[in-house]
């Protein structure tokens, strides 16, 4: 039992050396244990012996005392934040286990998204701090969320203490406006969200970031300036309170619109940005904040012109449209260098697309392409960039297994040289408001092909793109062969151009400046 629950790897991560797992483990014994080690993120050696004086009577280690005691049938606490009590009164199917239900949140519980007492909410965790799709909301709290701050529950503040903490931000900066958005998730909005905060700055602002949620980018948007995420507790009239009349705030996505309503109610001069399409507002039931978000005076802005005709007759007032400009992501020297050697390792050619993989993003109809192109080109090659959730993850295993030539890098920071390297996007989505990385693929020269459904660019990508009917996979495939035959130098360099022209981020920020002061009354 003890070498099935040591952590090696978090073990060797603490002492700052690598060790085979035996070797690991007898340095525990032997040295480890002694100077407060811990052998796996569920077992604090330090706390375990405060709480229990009697650990060494028998001798060995405290975590083997912890182990031997449970096997007795004995309570015993590994962890400040497990408490075996309460995980058991909280998980009525654990009761049998009696003092190993403890040993249950080791192996599973965590895994399985379990709070192991009151002072831990993996719930509340995992929504507001990890990836998309990630789970073991414990395991990252001991081994890396603590250290960034992050709190094992939420803790709540009244509107006075929340109201306190944006003054002393606000004192502090002459020129402030708030920005705010749904979490800091990989994804199109919290990273366009990051670009506006950069360059905001750059024109002498002060961005205040306040989130709903947090996420792997936490840190990023802190490195853009102070950040509040309101489900770790904070009171949203609070803050409001604290904000000078009219101070601007720029809400990006309709998922935080809900958000605006109160900032706005206060008097101060909220844009709420909208980036997704009718129906999937329709689906997540946020027509009605909306609606409430155009009543308190925000200024609503759609995206694409459809969207913006749509929404506005959905919440029977003015919606605005701004395509919204592209900033390029920071793509290094090395990693074109890399990724063009990569390339010449083949002789085919390359498609690529991007996203979040889930069913909205298409990545069946993605695959499904990919084995009808490969039965045309068997020297083609297929790359996804961006996290995969579990249904995307078992459609991938299968093709894998199937022998096909996918690439899976995950969400990388050097998206550019991969659509650098590519003949063609495929765009596969089922409904999607842009998509930037479509565009940041032309911006490289690589045309995309996509399918008509609900997406955003429809009737907006002359020159970039084409689009096939739905469902009409057979020309799909073959308007994908026939983009991917015609690129040559001077097409990319064409598309580049096109690109630039059409796509400035610096004339969407001046755009987004000069609807400020304009409230949805028309009143200034």
């Amino acid at each position: 039992m003890p070498a099935e629950l040591f952590d090696t790897d978090y073990y060797c991560r603490q002492l700052g050396r690598k060790l085979a797992p035996e070797q690991a483990w007898q340095h525990f014994q032997s040295q480890g244990d002694a100077v407060g080690f811990d052998p796996s993120p569920y077992f604090s050696t330090r706390f375990y012996k405060a709480r229990h004086r009697n650990w060494n009577k028998r001798g060995g280690t405290a975590f083997e005392d912890f182990l031997s005691r449970i096997a007795q049938g004995r309570l015993r606490q590994s962890h400040p934040l497990i408490v075996p009590e309460e995980y058991s009164a909280a998980s009525p199917d654990l009761t049998g286990l009696g003092a190993e239900a403890v040993l249950h949140f080791f192996r599973y519980g965590d895994g399985e998204g379990r709070s192991p007492s009151s002072g831990f909410d993996a719930g509340f965790y995992r929504r507001c701090y990890l990836p998309l799709g990630q789970m073991h909301a414990f395991r990252h709290y001991v081994t890396a969320g603590a250290a960034l701050g992050h709190l094992p529950r939420a803790l709540p503040r009244d509107a006075a203490a929340s109201c306190e903490a944006m003054a002393r931000v606000l004192a502090g900066l002459p020129r402030p406006i708030l920005l705010v958005t749904h979490d800091a998730q990989q994804a199109g909005v919290p990273i366009l969200t990051l670009d506006l905060a950069r360059a905001l700055r750059a024109r002498g602002f002060d961005p205040v970031c306040l989130l709903a949620n947090a996420g792997p980018l936490l840190e990023t948007f802190r490195a853009a300036g102070p950040v509040f995420i309101m489900a770790e507790g904070w009171d949203l009239a609070g803050f409001a309170a604290a904000m000078p009349p009219c101070m601007p705030v720029l809400v990006n996505t309709a998922a935080a619109a809900e958000m605006v309503i109160p900032l706005a109610k206060a008097g101060l001069d909220c844009l709420l940005m909208i980036h997704e399409m009718p129906d999937y507002i329709r689906d997540q039931s946020l027509m009605p904040h909306l609606r409430a978000a155009h009543a308190a005076g925000a200024g609503l802005v759609a995206s694409m012109p459809g969207m913006a005709r749509e929404l506005a007759a959905a919440i029977g007032g003015e919606i605005t449209q701004l395509r919204p400009g592209i900033r390029l992501p920071p793509t290094s020297l090395a990693a074109f260098r890399r990724l063009h050697a990569w390339r010449r390792s083949g002789s085919g050619p390359v498609f690529v697309g991007a996203g979040h993989a889930d069913r909205r993003k298409g990545f069946d109809l993605f695959l499904d392409a990919a084995r009808r192109i490969a039965g045309a080109r068997p020297d083609a090659r297929f790359v996804w960039l961006g996290a995969l959730d579990d249904w995307a993850q078992a459609l991938a295993r299968e093709a894998l297994a199937g022998g096909m030539a996918l690439t899976l890098p995950g969400f990388v920071a050097d998206s550019l040289a991969w659509y650098r390297v590519a003949d063609a996007y495929l765009l596969t989505s089922r409904q999607d408001p842009g998509p930037t990385t479509a565009i940041h693929a032309a911006a490289m020269g690589t045309p995309f092909v996509g399918y008509a459904a609900d997406i955003g660019l429809i009737g907006l990508t002359e020159g970039v793109g084409q689009f096939v009917p739905p469902a009409d996979e057979t020309g799909f495939v073959a308007a994908a062969l026939a983009r991917a035959d015609a690129v040559t130098a001077g097409t990319r360099r064409t598309l580049r151009r096109h690109t630039r022209r059409e796509a400035g981020f610096d004339a969407y920020v001046s755009a987004i400046l000069a609807r400020f002061g304009q409230r949805s009354d028309g009143a200034a």
